[in-house]
């Protein structure tokens, strides 16, 4: 969760991005300042001290790269994307007036992108990176023969695709809260310290209060939930069931009734 602005020279195909950027997170939802267009009297709210994603026209860009106010503050947590140069900048780059780097360069990226000390510094999954990059490559290949609808499913079947991998189990650990711990300790290593950022946000927090609150959680989030429920059966039968301190106590139990009824 952090500051995102994009920048486009239209105002269609921009309002077309954000919103479909959006739409990406589900089934999280964005949480914080949300304008897809963001008009000229309010251009302040990118000096906002929460996190937000923004539209901005080409033509206001100057209010980024000519504000010596705005330049002057540590804005080391905006990322802007240029959706018309397939870039993706930081605060810095307007002052340095250099350093671009390619989308999907920039995926590892989370979310300071100038600070390899940074704890979020490449905290995405070496295995979600590169099928994140995957898709885009091959979209990028494919695009003319696609439809906009048709791309926006596959980015979406792609981000889903790492939400279930990473949160497929998360209902068992409800109880009357989220038994977060727990749930981070049934992880694979590598995608723990991703998990330990992301249920910290307030992103996965919504999400749960709402399952919680909702009068049918099980009619919240559906096509996701349906989603990890195949992905659990699949990884069922793919890997050997883990022992657990119970099964192994139920299992000496069941063979101490046995040896009981020969007698």
């Amino acid at each position: 969760e952090q500051k995102l602005i994009f920048i486009g020279n239209e105002l269609g195909p921009l309002t077309r991005l954000i919103n479909t950027f959006v739409c990406l997170l589900y089934p999280f939802s964005w949480p914080h300042t949300f304008v897809p267009i963001l008009p000229a009297l309010m251009l302040d709210i990118v000096q906002a001290p929460t996190p937000y994603i923004i539209g901005i026209l080409r033509s206001y860009e100057s209010y980024l790269s000519g504000n010596d106010d705005f330049l002057s503050q540590d804005n080391s947590d905006i990322l802007i994307v240029d959706i018309d140069h397939d870039r993706i900048r930081s605060i810095d780059d307007y002052r340095m007036n250099n350093s671009h780097r390619s989308s999907t360069d920039n995926l590892h990226y989370f979310p300071t992108p100038n600070s390899e000390n940074s704890p979020h510094f490449q905290i995405l999954p070496k295995i979600f990176k590169i099928e994140l990059k995957q898709e885009i490559s091959l979209l990028r290949k494919t695009r003319l023969s696609l439809s906009l609808d048709e791309c926006q499913q596959r980015l979406h079947d792609v981000f889903m695709s790492i939400f279930v991998q990473s949160c497929y189990n998360y209902k068992d650990y409800f109880n009357e809260t989220f038994q977060r711990e727990e749930f981070l300790q049934s992880k694979q290593h590598t995608i723990e310290l991703f998990l330990e950022w992301f249920t910290r946000t307030q992103i996965f927090g919504l999400f749960i209060r709402q399952k919680f609150e909702y009068n049918n959680a099980n009619q919240f989030a559906i096509t996701f939930d349906s989603a990890c429920e195949k992905y659990l059966k699949k990884t069922n039968k793919q890997t050997p069931q883990r022992v657990t301190a119970k099964a192994v106590k139920r299992k000496s139990a069941t063979r101490a009734n046995k040896q009981d009824n020969r007698f």
